[in-house]
């Protein structure tokens, strides 16, 4: 059944064409998934179909037919005093429920992932994926997207367009679609390439008809000539058509959007004074237990080290105190070796920047430690190139955000905090921060739930489980304390099996296998 049916509607804002939806529907039991660009209209869309009024800036031409019963979750939430996860997890059950029991269910949800734990990911993917109830999810997470949707509705060119499949099978399509436009322009501009060739010859070819030949009086030269005549028609006429083609072909030749990873390069020698030596530890935390709001968090129960270039993902569930620990190293309040070097930017969600009169481009350059087309690229992965000559001060909430993360990844430290990062990037840009992560020159320690976002680093994990902060080192500890115990279980076991005269001879070399194994 068609719980929501869209013939045809135009959306503006400030006189503006936004989005344009034709021909899309939401049947029962859909889980859709909608992806677009940051500020390409995908919140307005959900907005107009949750039934909420628009501010006067924005217009809208057509109508959506509606035959359904509907919850909306928006991205920003307040339910007191709890934490994001507490806030999002709350709003959802409260959504499921009041569908639970009614006909034509559909649930609108704007980043449901985006304050939610792995854990409460997990949860979240349970509950939509046995659920019968339709769904239109806007999300940026891409493992989010690809356990719970079976159809993608993405925005192209200010167009809402519908792929039936995964999101997985949707990426493929994407990059099989991407690289034959890429081929097709390829081809395109070879073949203007040979019309221009083309075109010179003839034009060349032309001009020599118009020219007196050496040795000739100009009598000869015209009675030679009146016999040419007709081939010289031919070309001047091959040659207009070539131009009149090369121009018709210019016209129509688009270079496809082409991505390119980041190449960081030094700027004004910035990286080269930031620079700690290989051999140095940039940070190293001794054992101690981790405090705030007078109770201990967790435990550092060995010793956790940071080189000068090393990248580690913090991940555990929400309230357990990762951004605490990001904090405390930002303010240098954990006992420890900081090297004098060090110099450290901290990102979250919540760090509001002045609001000055500078322009994005000048405050950037300002403090960026990269050259001008590094620091460029992080502008346009971001979605900031077109406001670099825009007052900081005119910046959306969504904008600011991202230009404060842009200010942290350009600046001049050299080891990064970074506090959930992606929560307001779009897909494109949390692909391209994970380039950015992988090539950055320094260390960094980023905390993230985004799962596929996580699985793009070459990254160190570091984990708060059971009240411990686990770090490679610990765990290897663990797990060789885990293996010495087991090898004196099994030598134990061994030593019983061969005073038993009815053990078997393949069970006793079993566990001799077993014991070699471990040594």
């Amino acid at each position: 059944m068609e719980l929501i049916k869209i013939d045809y509607l135009q959306i503006g804002v400030a006189a503006s064409k936004l989005l344009t939806v034709s021909n899309l529907s939401i049947n029962s039991g859909q889980k859709i998934g909608l992806i677009g660009n940051n500020g390409a209209g995908k919140t307005t869309l959900m907005r107009i179909l949750a039934q909420e009024k628009l501010t006067d800036s924005f217009t809208v031409k057509g109508t959506v037919s509606s035959n359904c019963n509907f919850a909306y979750v928006s991205q920003l939430l307040d339910a007191g005093d709890k934490s994001g996860g507490q806030r999002e997890k709350l709003a959802l059950n409260k959504a499921v429920t009041q569908l639970k029991n009614m006909p034509n269910g559909l649930l609108l949800l704007d980043e449901p992932t985006s304050n939610l734990d792995i854990t409460q990911q997990q949860w979240l993917i349970k509950l939509i994926s046995k659920s019968k109830i339709a769904c239109l999810i806007i999300s940026h997470d891409q493992n989010f997207l690809n356990k719970v949707c079976d159809s993608i509705w993405y925005i192209q060119n200010k167009e809402v367009h519908n792929f039936s499949g995964t999101y997985e099978e949707f990426r493929s399509f994407s990059e099989d679609q991407r690289k034959r436009a890429e081929t097709t322009y390829e081809q395109k501009k070879k073949h203007l390439e040979q019309l221009k060739r083309s075109y010179n010859l003839h034009f060349n070819k032309a001009r020599t008809f118009s020219h007196n030949k050496k040795g000739l009086s100009s009598s000869d030269w015209r009675s030679k000539s009146m016999g040419k005549q007709k081939t010289v028609n031919n070309v001047i006429r091959a040659s207009k058509n070539l131009a009149s083609r090369i121009n018709k072909e210019k016209a129509e030749i688009k270079k496809p959007q082409m991505h390119h990873a980041i190449t960081l390069k030094n700027g004004n020698n910035a990286i080269t004074d930031l620079s700690i030596s290989p051999k140095s530890k940039a940070l190293r935390l001794e054992k101690q237990q981790v405090n705030a709001y007078g109770q201990e968090l967790f435990s550092i129960t060995q010793e956790a080290n940071l080189t000068y270039s090393s990248k580690v993902v913090l991940t555990g569930q929400n309230g357990i105190g990762k951004t605490v620990f990001l904090k405390k190293i930002k303010n240098r309040q954990l006992t420890g070796f900081y090297n004098s070097k060090l110099k450290i930017g901290y990102f979250n969600q919540n760090i509001v920047t002045s609001q000055t009169d500078k322009t994005l481009i000048d405050s950037l350059f300002a403090t960026s430690i990269f050259d001008d087309s590094s620091t460029m690229q992080v502008l346009g992965d971001l979605h900031l190139r077109q406001y670099g000559q825009h007052k900081i001060s005119d910046l959306s909430g969504g904008q600011l955000v991202c230009f404060n993360l842009a200010k942290i990844l350009t600046g001049q430290y050299n080891l990064l905090l970074l506090d959930e990062p992606t929560n307001f990037l779009d897909i494109a840009s949390v692909n391209a921060l994970a380039e950015f992560v992988t090539a950055y020159p320094f260390a960094m320690i980023l905390v993230s739930h985004d799962q596929a976002f996580i699985k793009q680093l070459e990254a160190v994990k570091w984990q708060i489980k059971d009240r411990c902060l686990i770090t490679s080192a610990s765990q290897k500890k663990r797990s060789r304390k885990s293996n010495d115990n087991e090898l004196e279980l099994l030598k134990f076991k061994l030593d019983q099996l061969m005073l038993d005269s009815q053990t078997s001879i393949s069970e006793i070399k079993r566990v001799k296998k077993q014991i070699q194994n471990l040594q």
